[in-house]
């Protein structure tokens, strides 16, 4: 699974690229906890096989919340109930 990271800026979010869950970690790391970033901070779970993606983080400036999601990529072996949305092509 990867995950595609956004920021908000003033004209929304902008896209900082797609990523392994370790990746993914290591820029939400520098990102949140060293740059200590204001602004929101998305993550969409890719599912490129079934041409799903959904939102799985939405960083409001609560650490705990990304701790959470931290755990969550560390252990892909849960089992995370959420709503898919299929792309159309």
């Amino acid at each position: 699974m990867k995950y595609r990271l956004y920021v908000s800026g003033t004209n929304g979010y902008y896209n900082l690229g797609t990523y392994e869950p370790d990746e993914t970690i290591f820029c939400l790391d520098w990102l949140l906890l060293e740059q200590k970033t204001k602004e929101k901070v998305m993550a969409i779970e890719v599912n490129e096989e079934d041409n799903i993606e959904f939102p799985a983080f939405l960083y409001l400036g609560n650490l705990a919340d990304y701790e959470d999601f931290k755990r969550y990529l560390n252990n892909q072996d849960e089992v995370r109930i959420t709503k898919q949305f299929k792309k159309r092509r």
